[in-house]
């Protein structure tokens, strides 16, 4: 019986050692690869072929699988597959789906490296990783410098790849790697680079915004307000990301919320004129006159260029509103007698007040037909015939001219 087994147990020895044959012979033929690439693209192959074939077989035995070897030359061989596959044109390659490929390799050297306590193989790994990013890194620059966003969306997102597998964050490699992308309106691809960038902090406001857009690309509105929301309480002094949220509130026509994150923003940069009329043009849209009216003014006050005539806007729609309202009255009514002329004359005060406003927007804009037609409407609001013919006139020259 004893005997019975110390033969069972040279049989497990014996079992075992054939599978780490498998990784030594995987090993050769790779490096018989490695020599090959470069001078005889078909002889590449089929050593690739024989290095995957002897690979596969130990990356599946229990006694292999974890082998920390094992897996570095499984991640040598799975992420050659497409490269040789390009170079060589060999049907048996070019029939392994690419990215699932590359995915096996780039995990395998993770898991090779979590486990080698000794990281007797993690130097081998990343002067492997190291000499690809080196090169993907160079071609992706080169092709964003000269416009070829496709070759630099892969040289450098592969190059970024490639340092994840090192340890490293190649953060400005996904930066403009994802730009490429966005500019391609490859948005799954964008969407990959700056959600990594967001969770490095690597210029934030920016990231953020890319990777909002290539998800809305997508359809992805509650994933994007999820994403929003968390960098806003991650970042609650980034007014950059505020205003991304803000955006996305006014875009999905949900204005309390967009007021009461600009209302924020506005917290941190109180004197920022470009807020505080985006805060104007929310409340007016609300119907809130009042809160309108004051951001109106105090954006004029700090220099807004748009402002002026914004609140000449809002005072003139005061002003029709109240006509409006008057002339649902019915006529004859007590209701009409008692409350007809009052909303008269509220609404021509209305409209004088837009008149200024309105006036000085067309001195800064002389030939903006949408200024001028609001000049010429309050004008005949307030009965000034020789203004409205004036600016009609003014009006028809302006057309002629176009």
């Amino acid at each position: 019986m004893k005997k019975f087994f110390t033969l069972v147990a040279l049989a497990g020895s014996a079992l075992t050692f054939a599978q780490k044959t498998n990784t030594t012979n995987a090993a050769m033929a790779y490096k018989s690869y490695e020599q090959a690439k470069y001078t005889d693209a078909e002889q590449a192959a089929k050593d690739l072929i024989e290095a995957k074939t002897y690979i596969d077989l130990s990356a599946v035995h229990v006694d292999t699988k974890n082998d920390p070897k094992t897996l570095m030359y499984l991640g040598f061989i799975y992420v050659e597959i497409p490269i040789c596959a390009a170079i060589s044109g060999d049907a048996t390659l070019k029939a392994i789906d690419p990215e699932q490929s590359v995915e096996k390799g780039f995990k395998a050297f993770e898991d090779s490296k979590a486990n080698d306590p000794k990281k007797m193989y993690a130097e081998q790994i990343d002067e492997y990783c190291g000499f690809y990013r080196s090169q993907f890194a160079n071609m992706g620059i080169t092709s964003y410098e000269e416009g070829k966003y496709e070759e630099a969306m892969a040289g450098l997102m592969g190059a970024a790849t490639f340092g994840e597998a090192m340890g490293l964050k190649d953060s400005a490699y996904y930066f403009y790697g994802g730009i490429a992308a966005f500019k391609l309106d490859n948005w799954k691809e964008a969407e990959e680079a700056f959600s990594k960038t967001v969770e490095w902090g690597y210029q934030t406001g920016s990231s953020v915004y890319y990777l909002s857009q290539s998800m809305l690309k997508q359809g992805k509105k509650d994933e994007v307000e999820t994403m929003l929301k968390a960098q806003v309480a991650k970042n609650p002094k980034n007014k950059d990301i505020m205003i991304e949220l803000i955006n996305f509130y006014i875009d999905t026509d949900r204005k309390p919320e967009a007021v009461q994150i600009l209302n924020d923003a506005i917290a941190l940069d109180p004197n920022n004129p470009v807020l505080i009329y985006t805060a104007g043009t929310i409340y007016e849209n609300m119907g809130d006159f009042a809160n309108a009216e004051t951001n109106y003014i105090k954006a004029q006050g700090l220099g807004d260029k748009n402002a002026g005539f914004a609140l000449g806007s809002l005072y003139f729609n005061k002003g029709a509103d109240l006509v409006t309202e008057a002339n649902k009255l019915t006529f004859g009514t007590p209701e009409y007698q008692q409350k007809y002329d009052p909303m008269i004359e509220e609404s021509k005060v209305y409209f004088n007040k837009a008149l200024p406003f309105l006036e000085q927007a067309a001195v800064e804009n002389p030939k903006d037909l949408i200024v001028l037609e609001a000049l010429k409407q309050a004008y005949g609001k307030v009965g000034n015939t020789e203004k409205f013919l004036e600016i009609k006139k003014r009006i028809e020259e302006v057309k002629a001219g176009q």
